[in-house]
């Protein structure tokens, strides 16, 4: 499965030469809307639907603590993506390949990439669970993917509102419990180190650099960085975004 992740130039330089790749918690989204609400267990009786409230509040608060998130897509030539999330043209686009990236591993992802397909709606979706639980979870400490649960999961994770179709979004999602709170550290979901980013931490996940097929710079990206990037990366290749004179499409040319 090739997904894509688009990024400033800075930040392709830093994946490429560590090998890692980070996952945000969903409390630093830009969309408030976007954190995970867990809904409380159904009761007629109002003591009850007290505690039932409160242990889901508990429950959103760890599932946003404990779970970071890869935010992916399916194309890389979303001129509106390039705008938003690569530099305004002037990023790049990475092309990842999930299988090899460990992104599809059921086994290290709570929410696997083949499983991270975004919904987009106009309503939050409310009300009992059609599907049946069959295996019990540690509610922030799951680190596997449990297909029972996978109802849950897109109500927690998968769906946001319908304005952000656009981005085509496919979700990785990991259990952040038992990292450290910096540096490098490893558990369930594989090798992770921590770094700061803009007051917040980054948990940079590793991958193995053959998962990187491609990379596509930015119709305004600088010639000296992208010189750069290409010298420290010989062994990826490289594209530079060009843009249709007749059409709002984008097209790529290989770089020399």
């Amino acid at each position: 499965m090739l997904l894509y992740k688009y990024t400033s130039l800075a930040a392709a330089r830093q994946i490429l030469t560590s090998e890692r790749i980070g996952f945000s918690r969903p409390t630093f989204f830009n969309d408030p809307f976007d954190k995970p609400v867990a809904m409380p267990d159904p009761t007629e009786d109002p003591i009850s639907g007290m505690f039932a409230n409160l242990r889901a509040q508990i429950k959103s608060q760890i599932w946003v603590q404990e779970t970071g998130i890869l935010s992916l897509t399916r194309s890389a030539t979303n001129a509106l993506m390039w705008a938003h999330y690569a530099d305004g043209h002037r990023g790049a686009v990475l092309e990842i390949n999930a299988d090899t990236a460990g992104f599809m591993d059921e086994k290290r992802n709570m929410i696997p990439a083949q499983f991270g397909s975004v919904i987009y709606s106009r309503g939050r979706p409310i009300g009992p669970y059609f599907s049946t639980f069959t295996e019990g979870i540690v509610v922030g400490a799951t680190h596997h993917f449990v297909l029972s649960h996978y109802e849950k999961w897109q109500r927690l994770f998968l769906t946001k509102p319908l304005e952000w179709a656009y981005e085509e979004e496919v979700r990785v999602a990991k259990c952040l419990n038992g990292l450290d709170s910096a540096g490098s550290s490893s558990d369930e979901s594989g090798n992770c180190t921590i770094i700061e980013i803009h007051e917040r931490p980054l948990h940079c996940f590793e991958f193995p650099k053959s998962a990187i097929g491609r990379v596509y710079v930015g119709a305004r990206a600088d010639e000296t960085t992208v010189a750069e990037l290409v010298a420290k990366c010989p062994h990826i290749p490289m594209h530079r975004a060009v843009l249709r004179e007749t059409s709002f499409d984008i097209d790529f040319e290989p770089l020399p």
